[in-house]
């Protein structure tokens, strides 16, 4: 009562600091007390004993103690700040290794807690495994190479000598016939070219003439016509 009327004299803000203090200090004792789920100090724990666990716990109290250890001893955790951080990641990887230890996804057989990296293995091997019998797919047995008896190699080489003359023939006309050939073109062409030109010429040069003649006939009736009636 006494205690109660001396905090009320208190003014307000001094009354709040005294309860953050005595906050703060009470966080400090239980931090420094050890937290409930304290790691294993031997040197290779069994999954049952880095849990807590008695060997008949359920799939879900190894869940919710799951949950609990990596709240706890995750490597960004206030209660894993004294240890270095290989040893905090290395707690944090022997939690996940016994937690698919428990859940039957790895064996304990030849595997160690402490070792994750080869429970990491172990659970992709079995995950490939297990991807190959659900789509039927099995391993192809090796190719063995290809070994060619001296007759083999001769009918080879036969072939390709075969191939490569069949191709040399088939390229001969396009590569060294073509230039002649575009060459008598060409002259056939000009050649055509003059003929036509030519002709051309005379037929203009026969044309001109008959006009010529026709126009020498037109004149010569008019002068008749205009002899005729100057006569008359």
């Amino acid at each position: 009562m006494i205690l109660s009327c001396r905090l009320s004299a208190i003014p307000p803000h001094l009354h709040i600091f005294i309860q953050c203090r005595l906050l703060s200090s009470s966080h400090q004792r239980l931090s420094s007390s050890g937290h409930h789920l304290p790691y294993p100090t031997n040197a290779k724990p069994t999954p049952h004993q880095i849990f807590l666990l008695s060997p008949g716990a359920s799939q879900e109290e190894i869940k919710n103690r799951y949950y609990e250890l990596v709240r706890h001893h995750h490597p960004d955790s206030a209660h894993c700040q004294a240890l270095t951080p290989s040893e905090r990641h290395a707690r944090f990887q022997s939690i996940t290794a016994a937690y698919d230890i428990l859940r039957g996804k790895a064996t304990v057989t030849g595997i160690s807690p402490q070792d994750p990296y080869m429970a990491e293995i172990l659970r992709r091997k079995r995950f490939n495994e297990a991807h190959l019998r659900r789509r039927g797919h099995h391993a192809r047995p090796e190719q063995s190479l290809y070994e060619a008896s001296a007759d083999d190699r001769v009918k080879d080489r036969v072939l390709l000598a075969v191939g490569v003359i069949t191709l040399i023939l088939g390229l001969f006309p396009g590569i060294f016939m073509l230039p002649t050939h575009s060459e008598k073109q060409h002259r056939s062409a000009v050649s055509n070219l003059r003929q036509a030109r030519t002709e051309a010429r005379e037929l203009g040069e026969e044309r001109r003439n008959e006009v010529r003649k026709l126009a020498r006939d037109i004149r010569r009736q008019s002068e008749c016509n205009n002899r005729g009636a100057a006569n008359d």
